[in-house]
């Protein structure tokens, strides 16, 4: 089993002291009408291209006036797009700094108190690295622990805390700063293939920056505390391992793939993440509901896998907003309610898939719109290629509300379905789970079927030489 956070093997608390995410210039907002008519002067430009393009952006869940792409890759700046590696070194700066400034500023943390320095970017890994980046542009201390992390897809800002907790473990009385970002200018695919192009549509402008420290004196005002770090990890599967990648399309141009069967790759991960992660944030009504469930499969009786109701495991949910298809299982697996996935959803309107920094754009939404209390618990869950799942499990020390400069066109008013491009459709939890002892067997318990069924859409049964407009549209992760 994965490491599980604080415990008798890793008994120094690991506190989360504040944590930024970067907001882009107004004038990189991508206004959809206004990029179809300017991408027409793109020489990439096709009338069947566009028509798919549009497709999978009406059901991605992304606003159709908002979200981010840097002046090199969006249409309504761009002549022809700019994908070199000094143009998206431009991007990685003001998106990595950006956010560092915000963090440094918030926290009274200077440069030089800073002990550990962890990047991520899946794609864009240049010599000096983005570490190296940020150590030359803040002056960070000489004998400073730095490393980046590549190729580690969109789960790696969550699954990433597992490492640091780790050097911070090994490290006492230290300060450690997570940066992650995915660059949008090199990820961008100017090809022509379709099961490329898809990530062109959902992919965005985004980082941030989180600070975490082991110093007990923080415990007074460090807003979070990690309770638990799981992450499973499926890449001896073949499938698993292929179905999302980075690389030459069959005409040599470099794009993120998507397979056909990412979704059931990226759900059977989920599936044994959750498997180790509920028993441990379980009520312990939940324990004897569970016990009822076991013992009656003892003795003969055909009930389906137990299944928590996980608004009582936790208090909120940010979840990795890779595209509509991929929360909509989420949520179906888990079987949470509208309002617990409406945080998620907002991160998607308006910031689309950041990739490894969605997750703290849902936090970040939660503490600017809603209220995360003293005591509270958050339930952080990421996913990305090769393929990997991880969940964190925060604990709110103080009350956390605080407009985070992402959030601040909301004017801490919290959104409502109704704001959303497309609607949530509640699932809802079971009320016999999450009330008074579960009767096992009753209707309310097909909900404890595994995760990994609720997620797969209807993909398998296709070829990639078969798969239609409609069905690509539907893997935007």
């Amino acid at each position: 089993m994965a490491s599980l956070g604080t415990n008798s093997t890793h008994p120094s608390p690991v506190y989360l002291v504040d944590f930024s995410v970067y907001k882009p210039p107004e004038e990189l907002l991508v206004d959809r009408e206004l990029a179809e008519e300017r991408g027409k002067e793109w020489s990439m430009y096709s009338e069947d291209m566009k028509a798919f393009m549009v497709k999978v952006i009406e059901r991605s869940g992304l606003s159709q006036k908002g979200t981010y792409l840097p002046k090199a890759i969006n249409p309504i700046h761009a002549k022809e797009p700019v994908n070199d590696m000094a143009t998206a070194g431009k991007e990685a700066k003001a998106v990595m700094t950006g956010a560092v400034e915000d963090l440094l500023a918030k926290t009274g943390i200077r440069p030089e108190q800073v002990d550990i320095l962890v990047t991520n970017c899946s794609i864009f890994c240049p010599t000096p690295s983005l570490a190296s980046m940020l150590i030359n542009h803040f002056k960070f201390r000489s004998d400073i622990q730095s490393y980046h992390l590549g190729g580690m897809g969109c789960g790696n800002g969550v699954m990433a805390i597992g490492l640091i907790r780790d050097l911070l473990q090994a490290r006492p009385n230290a300060i450690a700063l997570f940066v992650p970002a995915e660059i949008t200018t090199y990820a961008f695919y100017p090809g022509s293939r379709k099961q490329y192009m898809v990530a062109n549509c959902i992919f965005r402008m985004g980082g941030a920056a989180i600070m975490l420290t082991n110093k007990r004196q923080y415990s007074r005002t460090a807003k979070y505390q990690l309770q638990y770090n799981v992450r499973v990890h499926t890449g001896q599967d073949d499938d698993s391992y292929c179905c999302m990648s980075w690389g030459p399309d069959p005409d040599g141009v470099n794009g993120v793939y998507l397979g056909k069967n990412v979704v059931s790759c990226a759900a059977d991960a989920l599936q044994r993440c959750l498997r180790q992660i509920t028993p441990r944030i379980m009520t312990w009504g939940q324990y004897a509901e569970a016990a009822v469930n076991v013992v009656g499969k003892h003795f003969g009786k055909e009930w389906p896998e137990y299944m928590p109701d996980y608004t009582k495991c936790a208090d909120h949910f940010a979840i990795h907003a890779g595209g509509y298809a991929v929360l909509k299982g989420i949520q179906a697996g888990m079987a949470l309610p509208a309002a617990k996935m409406l945080p998620s959803f907002a991160a998607l309107r308006d910031y689309g898939n950041t990739s490894c920094s969605t997750t703290w754009y849902v936090m970040a939404y939660m503490e600017s719109c809603d209220k995360v209390t003293k005591g509270q618990r958050i339930l952080q869950v990421g996913m990305g290629g090769g393929m990997k799942a991880g969940v964190n499990v925060w604990r709110a020390l103080h009350d956390n509300r605080c407009v985070h400069k992402a959030w601040m066109h909301l004017a801490a008013k919290p959104l409502t379905e109704a704001d959303l491009p497309r609607a949530i459709e509640a699932m809802g939890a079971s009320s016999t789970l999450g009330g008074d002892a579960a009767k096992p067997g009753q209707e309310e318990a097909a909900a404890a079927k595994p995760v990994a069924r609720k997620l797969t859409v209807e993909v398998k049964a296709y070829t990639e030489s078969q798969l239609t407009d409609d069905q690509l549209a539907d893997l935007a992760h």
